[in-house]
């Protein structure tokens, strides 16, 4: 056999190899790159709604585009921040979890460029499949669904509302770029790596923090710290909506220092746990602690799950209590249309990309369980370790979710404080922090277990197999 190590670094494949490679891989391999596409449709429906409201904000102009601006800013940062978040971990996990295909086109010759090549263009073709199929899913529903939503805000229950072709030219265009963009990474570090280690590898090495990502963290938190201490200065009656940013500007900031935080906390808090409590656990432990590209893709969605709603619910609810306080009148609280705005888009993303990334893996939970009845395990043992794996994951989401919860809800105490005053009691929107948990962790198991079911139906030769 000749291998991509006596072709030497310059080995070029035949153009034409590459061009089947592009759609025939994504033919064979179509589970995983069906989620990737099913995500970047769901993205391109939630930035269809920022793109109405942007767009119509722009052309009415006047006095009622200027009262739609500050709405449209919120939801464009909701928006950015879980497309972001959810888009790139998805995209990552995709190139991630094709290792061994992309180990044997290095063996058969085709040089790391060739190899990172391929892997862009197939991520391409499917992220512009996706934008494309949700922009027109979109289309149709976007206007009525803004003027649903716009329909208890005051004064903006008349503005005219548009989505023309050009916003959706650019949804599906920032969407494309994003998907690829986040995987450029995973793809690079694929074809940088020997063909050979990735054959010997189940899962990579933790991807190291780089510098890019150091500077980004730098952003944030220029960003953050003078939008919170802009907040401290605010009247209370404008406060409302700098508080509001606050939350996914803190949630981003997690899930950008995630290298450096999901896999140790996930280690530490499930050490807690002996590990001979059962076998069912220690698997699942093992499992997530291991499959660092799995756990990583899946807990970045949740984590926004449950820091968006607990965030703005924890800001909304101490705002409501600070006027209460000071005009001894509890204002009422926001209509649903409100929240369904502000994070029913980023919510939905989120949730799609959590599910996507249990489905997408698949394939390795077939080989895994295969593994363990190999060893001698039962199949109620294979079936409890991927529920305490799905326990595991959401667990490790809402902690983390939680720092940008309590973070927001104690910047909001203070800002809305008297000069001079102690901080008032916050709110921590335990309500909406409960209910997207359970919700998260109901959402993983729904995706977890039918997998796993389908997987204990395969002989175990097969599923060990070489394929």
């Amino acid at each position: 056999m000749v291998t991509g190590t006596e072709r030497g670094p310059g080995a070029r494949a035949p153009r034409g190899l590459l061009q089947r490679l592009v759609v025939g891989e994504l033919l064979a391999d179509a589970r995983t790159w069906v989620g990737a596409g099913v995500v970047a449709g769901a993205a391109a429906v939630v930035g269809a709604v920022a793109a109405c409201l942007l767009q119509s904000a722009v052309q009415v102009g006047g006095t009622l585009g200027v009262a739609l601006y500050p709405v449209v800013g919120v939801v464009v940062v909701f928006t950015v921040v879980a497309t972001l978040v959810v888009l790139s971990s998805v995209a990552a996990l995709t190139i991630s979890s094709q290792q061994r295909s992309h180990a044997l086109w290095q063996l058969i010759g085709m040089g790391p460029r060739q190899v990172r090549a391929v892997v862009l263009a197939q991520l391409l073709l499917v992220a512009l499949t996706g934008a494309l199929g949700g922009t027109l899913l979109a289309a149709p529903l976007v206007v009525p669904f803004c003027r649903w939503v716009l329909a208890t805000s005051d004064g903006l229950q008349q503005v005219p509302l548009v989505f023309g072709p050009l916003p959706a030219a650019v949804v599906v265009v920032v969407v494309t770029a994003l998907v690829t963009a986040g995987g450029r990474r995973s793809a690079r570090a694929a074809s940088r790596t020997s063909g050979l280690l990735l054959v010997r590898e189940a899962d990579p090495p933790p991807a190291r923090v780089r510098r890019r990502r150091w500077a980004g963290l730098a952003l944030l938190l220029a960003v953050l710290v003078p939008l919170v201490l802009s907040a401290g200065g605010t009247p209370l009656e404008q406060v409302l909506v700098p508080l509001t940013l606050v939350g996914p500007l803190l949630t981003a900031l997690v899930v950008a220092a995630g290298p450096l935080v999901f896999a140790p906390f996930l280690r530490a808090w499930t050490s807690l746990v002996p590990a001979d409590a059962s076998a069912s656990w220690f698997l699942a432990r093992a499992a997530a602690a291991h499959g660092t590209a799995r756990a990583s893709a899946t807990t970045s969605p949740l984590v926004v799950a449950v820091a968006f709603p607990g965030a703005l619910y924890a800001v909304t609810d101490t705002v409501r209590a600070a006027v209460g306080a000071q005009t001894g009148r509890l204002p009422p609280a926001p209509p649903v249309q409100t929240a369904v705005l502000l994070i029913g888009g980023p919510l939905l993303l989120a949730a799609v990309g959590a599910a996507a990334t249990v489905f997408m893996s698949g394939r390795v939970r077939e080989r895994e369980s295969a593994l363990v009845r190999a060893a001698g395990g039962t199949h109620g043992v294979v079936l409890l370790a991927a529920g305490w794996e799905s326990v595991i994951h959401a667990v490790t989401a809402t902690a983390l979710g939680l720092v940008a919860v309590v973070g927001s809800a104690g910047v909001a105490a203070w800002a809305v404080a008297p000069a001079g005053a102690a901080p008032a009691p916050p709110s921590f929107g335990a309500g909406a922090v409960a209910v997207t948990a359970g919700g998260g962790l109901l959402l993983l198991l729904a995706a977890t277990v039918p997998t796993t079911l389908l997987a204990l139906r395969r002989e175990v030769a097969p599923a060990l197999s070489a394929e």
